[in-house]
């Protein structure tokens, strides 16, 4: 039997970011147990111990609402992808993060990117932010030097790694250890060769 969930009371007020945060966290709690096209407006008023028109005060449109999550989801999945300083395989520990994450959430990541909410342009600029700040940690983790062509081969390795992350769920004899091993193959046998890049460990 679940456990009843915690409903705030009613009548607290809470200033209108702290609202916001309130909101867009029982939308991500929300997530954990069913995909984003069925994430009732009126269910997570209910849980927050508002109204629906209250919410609405602080997202004008359900898609603004949506949005909003997945900013926060978003935001979510790159903390996790930040490698310890001292990680002796930063560029390991950032693409089992990433891999893991889309294993975890896979059903609402291609919702969110390549689904019908990834043609709004603000989730086009949210995954943009997250492409780029994911390519900017592959070249801190390869030392790579940051010219256009490296950039450039950059992303569209990344656009291949995020494909693999998405098609493994449905491999389940392909292994997360498999992707993250493959794209690592790929990065130094295409980017790795750009004459600005030096891989680590190579002393030069």
């Amino acid at each position: 039997m679940s456990t009843p969930r915690q409903v705030p009371d009613v009548r607290r007020r809470l200033p209108p970011e702290e609202r916001r945060r309130q909101l867009v966290a029982v939308g991500l709690q929300e997530l954990s147990n069913r995909p984003i096209h069925a994430l009732s407006i009126d269910r997570v008023a209910e849980i927050a111990g508002i109204s629906r028109g209250l919410l609405f005060r602080y997202f004008p449109t359900k898609q603004d609402f949506y949005v909003a999550v997945v900013g926060a989801a978003s935001r979510r999945m790159l903390r996790a992808a930040t490698p310890d300083p001292d990680d002796p395989d930063p560029l390991r520990a950032c693409l089992n993060a990433f891999v893991s994450f889309v294993d975890r959430h896979s059903d609402n990541y291609q919702a969110f990117f390549h689904g019908g909410f990834g043609a709004d342009p603000q989730i086009l600029e949210i995954h943009d932010e997250v492409r780029n700040t994911m390519v900017g940690r592959i070249l801190t983790a390869t030392r790579a030097t940051p010219n256009p062509l490296t950039t450039m081969r950059l992303r569209g390795w990344w656009s291949m790694v995020e494909s693999l992350a998405v098609d493994r769920t449905a491999a389940p004899d392909t292994s997360v250890d498999d992707v993250v091993d493959y794209s690592i193959i790929v990065l130094r046998a295409v980017v790795l060769d750009d004459p600005g890049v030096t891989s680590p460990g190579s002393g030069s």
